[in-house]
């Protein structure tokens, strides 16, 4: 007993199996009135816009781009389920956090190199005679 496939999948994956019967969307005078409507418009809007866009100033874009950028900052760390006051907190504690990593970042990066590169220097050479003023 073969199972039937047509019964089982809705919509058919490739027009080769779909049933005999179904029925032709495009045969309808109303698809076909659309369907040359939207040949027509699209004809025509080669030749100019039927809508032009509003330009926008730079100032506006910034604030969409800032006001964007906030609105996924709050969903990412579901921050738009919390309190005002639960907001200032949390913002807070970030940018404590934030701080003092660049604050650490600009005061103890360049003695890091510089340490660094005095190693690396003794591990090549096996003296610091070739870098004495960086390396003392």
């Amino acid at each position: 007993m073969t199972p039937d496939f047509h019964s089982v999948e809705p919509f058919p994956l490739f027009i080769d199996s779909a049933p005999p019967n179904s029925a032709n969307y495009f045969s309808s005078p109303m698809a076909m009135a659309a369907i040359q409507l939207l040949a027509t418009s699209s004809s025509s809007s080669s030749r100019e816009p039927l809508f032009r866009k509003p330009r926008v100033s730079m100032p506006i874009k910034v604030s969409n781009y800032l006001r964007l950028r906030y609105y996924q900052y709050e969903v990412t760390f579901g921050l738009y389920m919390l309190t005002p006051r639960e907001k200032i907190i949390f913002n807070l504690i970030i940018f404590t956090v934030f701080s003092a990593l660049l604050f650490a970042l600009f005061w103890g990066f360049e003695p890091f190199i510089v340490n660094g590169f005095c190693r690396l220097l003794y591990y090549i050479t096996g003296s610091f005679s070739n870098a004495p003023q960086i390396c003392s």
